[in-house]
Formats: C-alpha cells, sequence, structure tokens
C-alpha cells in the first residue's frame, strides 16, 4: 500500500481512499450490487425467470439504500437527482429508481395480467437494467483525475462482470430444473471468457496509457493488490468456474462455481478502487 503524508500529493502517486476505505467501502458494495442487478434481470428476461427478475429488482433496492447510505447528510439525498446532466451519479440514481418502478409494474402485470402491457414493461425494464449494470462504470470511468479508472473499457468490463453475477444468482435458482440449469451454464461459459478476455485488455491498456495508469496497473498485477487480484479475482473468479463448468455437470460442481464467481465478482470491484490513484501536480524527478 502507498504511505503518503497530508504534503506528498504533490511529488507521489496517492491512493484515493474516499470510495475504498471506511465508509467509503459502501461505494464498492454498491457497484457489485448495481452490476448484478442489472444484469440478472437481462439474463432472466432472456431465460423467462420470474424468480430471476425478483431477486434482481430485490438486489437493485440494495443497490440505492446502499448508495443512501453512504451520503454523509442522507436527509439530502434528494440533490443526488438534481444533476443529470453533468453527473453519473445522479443519473445512476434516477435510473435506479426509474428501474425499480418499471420492474415492479412488469412483475405485477407477469403475474396477475400478461399480456402487451407486460411486454411493453418488460422492454422498458430490460433497457433501465442497462442502464443500471452500466451506470457505475460511468462513475468510474468518468474520474479523469484517476487513470486506471478513466478507461473506455470499463462500462463494458463492469456489464460483462455484472452478466457473470446474474448468471450465477439465476443458476441457483434452476438447480432443480436440469434442462435449464444447463443452458445457464452454457450462457456462463461463454459470458466468462469473454469476462477474461475484456479483464486483460483493460490491463494491459492501462500500462500503456499513462504513467499514473500503469503505476497502479503494476500494483495489481504485482504489488500490495496482486493476490487478492490472483487468487480470488482470476482463479476464484473465472478459472476454476470454467474449468468446473466444462468438465463435469454435476450439482456440487454448479454451486461452487456460481460461489465462486459472486466472490470474484465483488473482489474485481474491490482491486479497482483500491488500485486508483491520483497523479503528483509535481512530478518527481
Amino acid at each position: 500500500m502507498i504511505q503518503t503524508r497530508p504534503y506528498e500529493f504533490m511529488v507521489k502517486y496517492t491512493p484515493q481512499r474516499d470510495w475504498i476505505e471506511g465508509h467509503g467501502v459502501l461505494v464498492a458494495f454498491a457497484i457489485f450490487f448495481g452490476g448484478i442487478a442489472g444484469g440478472l434481470y437481462l439474463v432472466s428476461l432472456y431465460f423467462d425467470s420470474m424468480w430471476g427478475m425478483f431477486i434482481a429488482w430485490l438486489l437493485a433496492m440494495v443497490t440505492g439504500m446502499t448508495d443512501m447510505a453512504h451520503l454523509s447528510k442522507k436527509q439530502r439525498f434528494w440533490r443526488m437527482l438534481l444533476k443529470p446532466k453533468t453527473s453519473w451519479i445522479s443519473r445512476g440514481f434516477i435510473i435506479i429508481w426509474m428501474f425499480l418502478g418499471a420492474a415492479a409494474i412488469q412483475l405485477a402485470l407477469s403475474q396477475w395480467a400478461p399480456g402487451a402491457a407486460e411486454t411493453a414493461f418488460k422492454v422498458i425494464a430490460g433497457i433501465l437494467a442497462f442502464g443500471v449494470a452500466i451506470y457505475s462504470g460511468f462513475v468510474v470511468g468518468f474520474v479523469g483525475a484517476i487513470k486506471i479508472w478513466n478507461s473506455a473499457i470499463m462500462p463494458i468490463l463492469f456489464v460483462i462482470a455484472g452478466l457473470a453475477g446474474g448468471l450465477a444468482i439465476l443458476l441457483a435458482t434452476t438447480l432443480g430444473d436440469a434442462a435449464q440449469s444447463q443452458n445457464v451454464v452454457n450462457a456462463m461459459r461463454a459470458v466468462l471468457i469473454g469476462y477474461a478476455v475484456f479483464l486483460a485488455i483493460y490491463l494491459w491498456i492501462s500500462t500503456y496509457e499513462s504513467a499514473a495508469a500503469k503505476d497502479s496497473a503494476m500494483m495489481i498485477l504485482r504489488g500490495s493488490i496482486a493476490p487478492i487480484f490472483w487468487i480470488v479475482v482470476v482463479l476464484l473468479g473465472v478459472v476454476i468456474p470454467i474449468i468446473l463448468l466444462f468438465a463435469t455437470s454435476a450439482t456440487a460442481a454448479f454451486i461452487i462455481s456460481l460461489v465462486c464467481v459472486i466472490i470474484g465478482g465483488m473482489a474485481l470491484r474491490y482491486v479497482i478502487l483500491k488500485a486508483g490513484v491520483y497523479s503528483p501536480l509535481v512530478p518527481a524527478e
């Protein structure tokens, strides 16, 4: 971990702490729950799983509550709604609550009045679910002062990670249905491979973007965060699930895989937020 004194932000890479230490760790949880809620709703629409849609709605509610819990003055949460033209945090907060409303109506219609209106709200809620899944990538990627975050790949990476986590939760709801479980497993295989590819591309590009981005990437690959990245994100969250999902169709393997994917997804958000550093104002020679 980089240690800095109050004045050393002038000449050293300074780690950001607001979004990862103490109360700020709630941001990592909000980003995780948002991605997985949006991803789960989208894959549940594809597989027509009411349980998956309902769990996604609950996770989106947790996302909104976690965002609000991070606020220092919670009674002023409504101010988050006032700057959608300039703030991705504001846009994301609005998208989450719009999704909650649209998905609630869709779930009610699917249960009690299926038909054209239900289909319309599935489309609306699906579009908003994609917004829930991707907005956290824009929130992080829009921070120009932290170079490893300021990447066009960040939103794509977060969406794919959300889809992987969503499929993991959906798999848990289909374990009693062998045919449906296998369909979800097939989708998980493809998404996990894509997840690994985009994660590798993101880190590779980061080593070439700027000195600050390279410093953060090296912290992830070889530095203080490397054990979490290689063991939890890569091995536990990607490699083991891929091996198990291709090697066997045993229920136990499915359960291990879905748990590993969820843990790895949470660790990914932690690693990316933890690696963020501010560039020095007066670089040391």
